[in-house]
């Protein structure tokens, strides 16, 4: 009796034993075509995977990458041959046949088991006199999904985006490369000859006005804590409360940084401008004290719509990359009307005085030349010589030389951002009476330009709107930023 117990329980342990191993009635379901996703935690889909290859003589190889496909829980990856040879696969002993065209590369869908356990499967070659089956092992390894949102850039020239091992690679023109690092994700590890900005860029540092208004265009002027321009130097309103109320505080203009105020407040980035370049050692001093910076060049793009898409790389900066695309496509559909409309046949100038008599004027390909004519005029004076070939926007010339140019002009601007703005036409013949006889005064259709324009930079498709309704003569009460004078 004691033997019979002994015998059944010893049968008991055994089939325990198959259970536990998956040698059951259903252990069939273990197969590598029939394990499941889940297991990864991957919804179904289309995935890519690398692909480590080994065995065989080498003379045969499959593309290092595959398609991976996800179906009711199951994984299946697309490999595709160096040869044309294979006419099919076995996996865990089912045969997969080539689904190829004749004459292009043996291509086969095949499930896989696991991603992180290495696959042996065979292949059958007719590349000899008989046919051989030939044992492999495959290795998949799945591509992590980049998460990154890569602008297309359309008009801009000078910076470029791409990826880079997981983070943004953004090349400012004449600059060391820069990459952004995403939160949560590890800085790569060959960016000795990088600068390196680590979102998020709480506590930046910023310089320049016009980067303001794109950034707090896409929501990010949190991240702005220190600048380097005085409450009374700022036109926009939110930027003199934010300085009054410590949002954000002045810590020097960027020629003197405060630099133990950067330090303590831990200053993520510098966000100079082109003048930065007027005291290259205060950069090397903030590069050195551990504040990187970021020099940002958008009044360098010759095109308009170049400047405003800049708001796509503080997008990046900031983790804001889809309010910046969004914006910037939503002002591009807005413009796209009157640029395609017919020309006006329209001339106009855009000018002022300075406190030398000279004739301070935009140069013919300045983006303020080009508004004009995106919105349907024609830029004078279109023919002056730059006599002094450098990379300013402006030029200095004579009166005579303006009057004989734009005198006949239908429309005169008058540039305020660095003479002042003027309050009548007569305060404009005040500078000189040569004005009296130029046509646009005349005729009383002189502007000038509200200050806070050059600060606002995404302005720039409203001051195109402004320029088309002058220049198809049309009302001009809902002028933005231009003032007609009397």
């Amino acid at each position: 009796m004691n033997k019979k117990v002994r015998i059944i329980n010893l049968i008991v342990c055994c089939m325990l034993m198959l259970v536990a191993l998956g040698c059951g009635k259903n252990g069939g379901e273990n197969s590598s075509e029939q394990k499941t996703a889940e297991k990864k935690a991957l919804s179904d889909g289309e995935y890519t995977a690398k692909v480590t290859f080994s065995g065989g003589s080498g003379k045969a190889r499959v593309e290092d990458t595959a398609r991976i496909k996800i179906e009711g829980g199951k994984i299946y990856a697309t490999i595709v041959w160096s040869s044309s040879n294979y006419d099919y696969m076995i996996v865990d002993g089912n045969k997969y046949m080539n689904e190829a065209a004749v004459g292009e590369n043996s291509t086969f869908t095949i499930p896989v088991s696991d991603f992180s356990v290495p696959q042996n499967v065979i292949g059958d070659t007719t590349a000899m006199s008989t046919p051989h089956e030939i044992e492999y092992t495959l290795t998949f390894e799945l591509v992590k999904e980049s998460s990154l949102i890569i602008p297309e850039i359309k008009y801009a020239e000078r910076f470029t985006v791409s990826e880079y091992e997981g983070c943004y690679l953004v090349n400012i023109e004449g600059e060391n490369p820069i990459v952004v690092v995403p939160e949560g994700m590890d800085t790569p590890k060959n960016t000795s000859d990088m600068t390196v900005l680590k979102r998020p860029l709480t506590n930046s540092y910023l310089l320049s006005s016009s980067q303001y208004d794109l950034i707090d265009e896409i929501g990010a002027a949190d991240y702005i804590k220190y600048t380097g321009i005085k409450e009374n130097d700022w036109y926009i309103q939110e930027a003199k409360e934010r300085l009054q109320d410590g949002r954000m505080i002045y810590a020097g203009k960027y020629s003197a940084p405060d630099y133990e105020l950067l330090l303590s407040g831990k200053a993520s980035v510098a966000l100079e401008n082109t003048m930065i370049y007027h005291s290259p050692d205060i950069k090397e001093k903030l590069e050195e004290l551990g504040i990187p910076v970021f020099v940002e060049k958008s009044s360098q793009e010759t095109h308009p719509l170049g400047r405003l898409e800049w708001i796509k790389l503080y997008g990046i900066l900031y983790g804001k990359e889809s309010e910046a695309n969004t914006y910037f496509e939503t002002e591009l559909s807005t413009l796209l009307p009157i640029i395609e409309k017919e020309s006006t046949g329209k001339t106009a100038a855009v000018f002022s005085v300075n406190s030398q008599g000279l004739i301070v004027i935009r140069k013919p390909g300045d983006y303020i030349s080009k508004m004009v004519g995106l919105a349907g005029g024609t830029y004078l004076p279109d023919k002056v010589q730059d006599m002094d070939e450098n990379a300013l926007s402006t030029m200095k010339i004579q009166l005579e030389d303006f009057y004989a140019a734009a005198k006949d002009a239908d429309v005169l601007i008058y540039n305020s951002t660095i003479e002042g703005e003027l309050s009548s036409i007569e305060e404009l013949i005040g500078k000189n009476v040569l004005f009296k006889d130029f046509k646009a005064v005349k005729e009383g259709k002189v502007y000038c330009t509200e200050s806070n324009f050059f600060q606002e930079t995404t302005g720039i498709c409203v001051f195109i709107e402004d320029l088309n309704s002058i220049l198809s003569e049309e009302e001009n009460d809902k002028l933005v930023f231009l003032k007609k004078l009397y």
